[in-house]
């Protein structure tokens, strides 16, 4: 065999080999692009070291109550990346809402390792100065429109952020919401959470008068389970002759139902975490429901314990040094 033939020889095994490879990475990138993950985590007060004058956000500075050090600030910015990371399996984070965290800065913070992710947030009205947001991957997601809308009512409600976007090739409306808290008691707070409702009702129609075969994905810490009133609400709004979409599912209902939780109060589990879908994410035009999760490796539980609770940067005002007081959730979509 002559040198010229060897040469040629040569050049086409090493075509041959790059377009295999390039062939299966491609392959490779279409299987992983096939499926996302919209998750939802409540971060349990990502606040940063700088005083706010707008905001009561003393407690957390260094010379405050909580003593919040720059070292303790870093190390919950790096445990809500590993979680993030975790969620992140196979590259298909595509949404990723969050609740308590403090402003732009902190999320500026939490997405400088990785590249892909935008943020969308606005500084709400809410006197301690935590927020909801939304961080999306530009592989997945483009936003079009994004807003907070508060509610009429005269009972305070952290306003909810409304994003519309094209996930994939389809229109989807997110809502991320945090809804008020237990502290007064549950029956006591109840009347402020079901105001929370009527604003999230209010925005689901609003939304399906537009359009009524919407996706939407409302999403959020509730401070309430799927079969408390102010949740069922929501997902036994009934149909109309004008919007035959309106039904909302609740995936996590089934959660609830085998005695699973996102955070824990003494020794009992409670769903305050959810994701909330319309069912044109069930049918079969568009992007489908694969799975609803709750995120709960070992890890992140208090001591690696899964008869604990989550593992929390505080109790009371005790440091631990953990990751937060709930879980995250997800689900799994497919294109």
């Amino acid at each position: 065999m002559n040198i010229s033939r060897i040469v040629v020889l040569m050049i086409s095994m090493i075509f041959f080999s790059c377009s295999y490879h390039t062939e299966t990475a491609n392959k490779s990138n279409k299987a992983a692009s096939s499926l996302a993950r919209v998750a939802f985590y409540n971060v349990e007060n990502l606040f940063d070291t700088e005083d706010d004058k707008h905001t009561n956000d003393n407690d957390f500075l260094p010379s405050g109550k909580l003593k919040w050090t720059d070292e303790r600030y870093q190390q919950k910015i790096q445990h809500i990346q590993e979680v993030m990371e975790s969620l992140n399996e196979n590259h298909t984070l595509a949404l990723f809402g969050m609740a308590e965290v403090e402003n732009k800065t902190v999320l500026e913070d939490l997405v400088k390792k990785d590249s892909s992710y935008q943020i969308i947030h606005y500084n709400s009205s809410d006197n301690r100065g935590i927020d909801v947001c939304l961080l999306y991957n530009t592989s997945y997601f483009t936003p079009l429109t994004s807003y907070l809308s508060s509610s009429e009512s005269d009972v305070f409600l952290r306003e909810v952020l409304v994003v519309k976007g094209i996930l994939w090739n389809d229109t989807v409306h997110v809502l991320v919401n945090h809804w008020p808290s237990r502290r007064e008691g549950q029956e006591e707070s109840e009347h402020k959470r079901l105001e929370a409702a009527k604003l999230t009702l209010r925005l689901i129609d609003s939304i399906s008068t537009e359009n009524p075969s919407r996706t939407i994905i409302v999403m959020g810490d509730f401070n309430d389970q799927p079969n408390d009133e102010s949740i069922s609400s929501i997902t036994k709004l009934q149909p109309t002759k004008k919007n035959e979409a309106a039904d909302m599912v609740n995936p996590f209902e089934a959660k609830q139902n085998a005695g699973e939780g996102t955070c824990k109060y003494k020794r009992d589990w409670l769903l305050f975490d959810q994701m909330l879908l319309s069912k044109s994410v069930m049918d079969k035009k568009g992007f489908q429901f694969v799975s609803a999760e709750i995120y709960d490796p070992e890890w992140l539980y208090y001591k690696q314990d899964v008869n604990s609770g989550p593992y929390r940067t505080f109790v009371g005002d005790k440091y631990y040094g953990g990751y937060s007081d709930h879980f995250p959730v997800y689900i799994e979509l497919k294109k």
